[in-house]
């Protein structure tokens, strides 16, 4: 769900090229965009908002399924509880939105979902071990202060949420952080000649810096990742698909 949205449309393609995912004709689109695109060969029917009731009756005539949503920030939430009412399994890959909501939905209801604030298994590796380490090592960056860069494409409508999510855990390691210190990039001109990143990739791309530092020690700490395209969120996607067919077996 969100096609022709450029997120959806990149996990439909890499769906229809892999060996063991096939995609649906249907799709769950934005206001004034009811109509239909093609994906791999095959025609997608694209349902606004006010057809939600027709998008899934057609749905439920192709067999199980599962949702994987793109769509935007101001729809998370209406979303995942169309899906939980209905009984749908679903991927969230949509940032934003009330993500306490979205886990009381799921909790309440033992509805099978994943929902996460990026796809990039990398990403999600990296998260899991800063959560470890603030386990195990709670403060270890006490008294450093927190500066945080990010650039995404222009129409990225939200702040990002895996900046959020490790902004979150950084804090829980002691680090000092103020809103001030979130620097924002949807500028191409600030992206080609201050970030360096390619013209082909300006329209797609996720470049996030962190840096913890401690004047009175003199130290500096800064982790970096760095995305060019979406293929990597994409496969990711996918395999949080096959994850949640794999508990339904």
């Amino acid at each position: 769900c969100g096609l022709p949205g450029r997120m959806a449309h990149a996990v439909a393609e890499a769906a229809h090229e892999s060996a063991d995912c096939e995609v649906l004709g249907h799709s769950l689109t934005g206001p004034g965009m009811d109509s239909s695109m093609r994906v791999g060969g095959r025609e997608v029917l694209l349902y606004a908002p006010n057809r939600r009731a027709a998008f899934l009756e057609a749905l439920r005539k192709e067999g199980p399924a599962i949702v994987i949503d793109y769509t935007h920030p101001d729809s998370v939430v209406d979303n995942a509880r169309f899906y939980v009412e209905n009984h749908l399994p679903f991927v969230m890959g949509t940032t934003g939105g009330d993500r306490g909501v979205l886990a009381k939905l799921v909790a309440e209801k033992n509805h099978p979902a994943v929902i996460a604030p990026n796809m990039a298994l990398p990403i999600v590796a990296i998260t899991a071990m800063l959560e470890w380490g603030s386990k195990n090592f709670p403060g270890v960056f006490r008294s450093y202060q927190l500066k945080v860069k990010e650039s995404h494409q222009i129409g990225k409508a939200d702040t990002s949420g895996t900046a959020r999510a490790l902004i979150a855990l950084f804090q829980t390691l002691g680090a000092e952080y103020q809103e001030e210190n979130l620097e924002l990039c949807r500028d191409p001109e600030a992206q080609r000649a201050e970030w360096g990143i390619p013209e082909e990739h300006l329209a797609g791309h996720a470049y996030h810096t962190y840096s913890l530092d401690n004047a009175a020690y003199g130290a500096n700490f800064r982790l970096d990742h760095n995305i060019l395209g979406r293929r990597i969120y994409a496969e990711g996607t996918l395999e949080a698909v096959r994850t949640l067919e794999h508990e339904a077996q």
